[in-house]
């Protein structure tokens, strides 16, 4: 990949419908008329089905989502409900509060520095972790203070973005679009209290605030102090359900008494990158490693998911994409740019022509091998 070439004529606002393409030359024709027609296997795959989004965790990879979505925007695929976890929730909860793409993309290149997020001093985690562990034994502070990074430079980011584009923080049930966000509920502080996946959806806790919604799947163990709603504490999503296949399928079965004909298409946009390992910059970031690792064990629980729930005979079918083809480490915000144009160019590759199903395939191949129904 040519990393220090010029992108800057790329921009989502003009992929493809004013259109435009690479270099910035416009898209007529028989050009256009090419560009449309190599989604046509996709478009008739899941023309008579529900169509639900569901967005991966992925740390400061989080960008790759909104060139992705680009593509299922200029698709005008009809998007039931949106499933998100951890870096998916963040992008999936704006989207579907009407958040549009450009905006999102406008939105993350505009961070300038870690510190905008995270807070002073974010590119040194371990100088914080020292920080935090002696004002942990000076003044004990509760646990919504605990972590590498507190919670109040991300919330308030968070809020600000969603007042500065809607003039106020929804709550989910006043969505455009339906929207569920994955955690881990630890309970109350109660060594006996009950632990278990718990989603915040427009459906069962239409009350939830947006913001909570997002904050809880994205507090990752030890990085960030648990979230806190109603009572009870949250931690990251990717603990438990790193790509939600497996709760977009179980929704379904529940409502089939209402789409007695209707099929399910979930659009699983995965941004773990198979096979890679940890570059020597992950494994001297503590949060880069917690992050890696996360995305590692959320891989095998997403393979058993997606063995579980693949099914198109049935009325369930899986498309896996993977958009992203690089990590963005903490300290990386300046790749941002070309990991948004690289997930838009692979959304594209791998959605177009009628292939369209193979990453879907190849994990199927890999979650029987792990299961031990067939043979390598």
């Amino acid at each position: 990949m040519e990393t220090n070439s010029d992108i800057s004529w790329f921009s989502l606002a003009r992929q493809p419908q004013e259109p435009f393409a690479r270099g910035g030359k416009t898209l007529v024709g028989i050009d256009l008329d090419r560009w449309q027609r190599q989604f046509r296997p996709f478009l008739k795959h899941v023309r008579r089905r529900e169509v639900v989004l569901v967005l991966s965790g992925g740390g400061m990879n989080l960008s790759c989502h909104i060139g992705a979505l680009k593509v299922f925007e200029l698709l005008e695929l009809p998007v039931s409900h949106i499933y998100g976890t951890s870096a998916g929730a963040v992008v999936g909860g704006m989207y579907a509060a009407g958040i549009s793409t450009t905006e999102l993309e406008r939105m993350m290149l505009d961070i300038q520095s870690p510190d905008e997020l995270f807070g002073f001093a974010a590119r040194h985690p371990r100088l914080r972790l020292v920080t935090n562990e002696l004002r942990r034994k000076l003044l004990r502070i509760p646990p919504e203070r605990s972590g590498i990074y507190s919670r109040t430079q991300i919330d308030r980011y968070v809020s600000g973005v969603l007042m500065k584009h809607l003039g106020r923080i929804p709550t989910l049930g006043q969505l455009e679009t339906g929207f569920s966000s994955i955690t881990l509920d630890v309970g109350t502080g109660d060594e006996d209290d009950r632990v278990s996946k718990r989603v915040f959806s427009s459906h069962s806790s239409p009350e939830t605030s947006l913001s909570d919604a997002i904050g809880a799947s994205m507090a990752i163990p030890g990085v960030f102090p648990p979230k806190r709603i109603d009572g009870r504490y949250h931690l990251d999503g990717s603990v438990v359900e790193h790509l939600a296949i497996g709760t977009a399928y179980d929704d379904w079965r529940r409502r089939r008494g209402l789409f007695r004909r209707r099929g399910l298409a979930i659009i699983a946009v995965d941004l773990a990158q198979p096979g890679r390992a940890p570059s020597r910059s992950k494994l001297a970031q503590p949060v880069d490693l917690v992050l890696y690792a996360q995305t590692f064990r959320g891989r095998t629980i997403m393979r058993h998911s997606l063995f579980r729930c693949h099914r198109p005979r049935r009325g369930c079918s899986v498309i896996l994409v993977r958009p992203s083809a690089f990590g963005i480490d903490l300290h990386e915000i300046e790749k941002t740019p070309r990991a948004i144009l690289t997930a838009y160019e692979r959304t594209v590759e791998q959605l177009s022509g009628s292939g369209f199903l193979d990453g879907t395939m190849e994990d199927l191949k890999q979650a029987r091998i792990e299961l031990g129904i067939r043979r390598p």
